[in-house]
């Protein structure tokens, strides 16, 4: 009976040991197929490139930010009306410490489905004006529709209405 104790014993903390380093192995809280955690450099770069098939929308956003969280549920209609045309990457500015928590329940709230970039930031918003050189004031939101040689910028909050009519002049143009 001994032996059968000491056996157990054994085996309870090799299974503990086992479920501890499982625990701490775990990804982060949040879906690591919709959200990426990019660098401005990447982030500027992809809003400089332009395609030929497919007109890419960029919604700039934070948690904190209420104009933002209300006008994403439209961005997710908008896009998903127009999958056959449209990329859409919703860019989220938010500080890296509420990543897991503020953005990752926002997105939860709002049941977005289209990916979250997450903008590894430099205490300097210069980097803005990179993006588009109508962002002349630092604050969000902002949305970049980008489109073959072509460029939409909304400064503030943007209506189905506006991405309506930004992607017929994207077309037509």
């Amino acid at each position: 009976m001994h032996t059968y104790l000491k056996s157990s014993v054994s085996l309870k903390n090799a299974l503990f040991a086992f479920a501890f380093t499982l625990i701490g192995c775990q990804p982060s809280g949040r879906d690591q197929d919709l959200f990426t955690e990019i660098s401005v450099s990447h982030l500027t770069t992809e809003t400089a490139i332009d395609t030929i098939s497919r007109v890419r929308i960029f919604n700039f956003w934070a948690s904190w930010c209420t104009p933002c969280i209300k006008e994403m549920p439209d961005f997710e209609a908008f896009a998903s009306r127009h999958s056959q045309e449209v990329d859409l990457y919703f860019v989220n500015l938010d500080r890296e410490e509420v990543w897991e928590t503020a953005v990752v329940e926002a997105a939860k709230n709002l049941e977005i489905t289209h990916p979250i970039w997450l903008v590894h930031q430099t205490p300097n918003f210069d980097w803005r004006m990179e993006v588009s050189d109508q962002w002349v004031i630092p604050a969000i939101p902002v949305t970049l529709l980008t489109y073959k040689d072509q460029r939409v910028f909304f400064m503030g909050a943007t209506r189905e209405e506006d991405l309506e009519a930004a992607l017929l002049e994207l077309h037509n143009n």
